[in-house]
């Protein structure tokens, strides 16, 4: 089986604050990083890593962005023959600034992105790709059109609904999965505050509808929650000793997720697996190359048991 994810693919420049920083405040940066990142790809790559069959859809232009992009993917074994080279169109950017305590902020420019051609995804959907995974850095209405296409008898339809945007509450329906992190959930449940709590989250059966519709919350450093119709489950977050840069944690957690779905493990075992990744990605740098492998989560699950 495998997973295919369609989404973002940029190239992102991290800068390193010295200080919080404020509005109106000017700091002077003493340390900056280029990697590959955009939602999509990152998740990608920890699919792939986590040992998932994995293929990228999307679109980059026809630069040295693009062309760096695409080779990241290939050297993580990743079907690239679904990624769009479009001519004139400048790759997707990301900014990424990285306070000392290692919480961020991101300003992305989707450029290519946002012409991408969901439906050119479609061949990939074969009958041996189990999950279908997508976020919101890509055009909305793409986006909905893949996910009402895509085949439904043998396709889990994974949407992390990130960024929070207001187009984006039309897709729920369409996905089997939702993935929400805490800001997330709260911004599109208009809550008056961020949960922390299983039962903070149970709130979220007012957005299924659809059979067996599963939403999925991470609760940053508590851990994170799974929520069905008639069921819930908490599986408690691994704290990392040093925390590098969480600007990676979020799509490294969906995609293992995504991975977990495909190779059939169930939701107590996935949550936990997925937040020993995230856990093992807040502990490097960069968003793409902080991604762990599975031997990496397995052990660390196994010291944590």
């Amino acid at each position: 089986m495998s997973v295919t994810v369609f989404g973002s693919l940029n190239l992102d420049i991290a800068l390193r604050l010295p200080a919080k920083a404020g509005w109106g405040q000017t700091l002077l940066v003493q340390e900056s990083e280029e990697a590959v990142g955009g939602k999509g790809l990152n998740q990608a790559i920890a699919a792939a890593r986590f040992g998932s069959v994995t293929h990228m859809a999307g679109a980059v232009g026809d630069d040295n962005a693009g062309v760096q992009l695409r080779s990241a993917l290939v050297a993580e074994g990743i079907d690239t023959a679904h990624v769009q080279v479009l001519a004139g169109q400048p790759s997707g950017r990301a900014t990424i600034l990285i306070e000392p305590g290692g919480d961020n902020m991101i300003a992305v420019e989707p450029a290519a992105n946002m012409a991408a051609r969901a439906m050119d995804a479609l061949p990939a959907l074969s009958a041996q790709t189990r999950v279908l995974l997508v976020q919101l850095e890509n055009d909305v209405d793409e986006i909905a059109r893949l996910l009402a296409s895509a085949p439904a008898a043998s396709l889990r339809k994974i949407l992390n609904a990130a960024p929070a945007i207001p187009a984006g509450a039309a897709l729920f329906g369409l996905a089997d999965m939702l993935i929400f992190n805490q800001t997330e959930f709260a911004d599109y449940l208009q809550l008056d505050r961020e949960p922390e709590t299983l039962d903070d989250v149970l709130v979220a059966r007012r957005l299924l509808g659809r059979p067996n519709q599963a939403v999925v919350v991470t609760l940053g450093a508590i851990g994170s929650v799974a929520v069905w119709a008639n069921d819930a489950i908490f599986s408690p977050a691994i704290p990392a000793p040093v925390v590098m840069d969480t600007s990676g944690a979020g799509d490294c957690f969906c995609g293992v997720i995504a991975a977990c779905v495909d190779q059939g493990i169930g939701p107590q075992d996935a949550l936990r697996l997925a937040n020993a990744a995230a856990s093992l990605s807040v502990r490097a740098r960069g968003a793409a190359p902080s991604m762990p492998d599975r031997a990496a989560v397995d052990a660390l699950v196994a010291a944590t048991v």
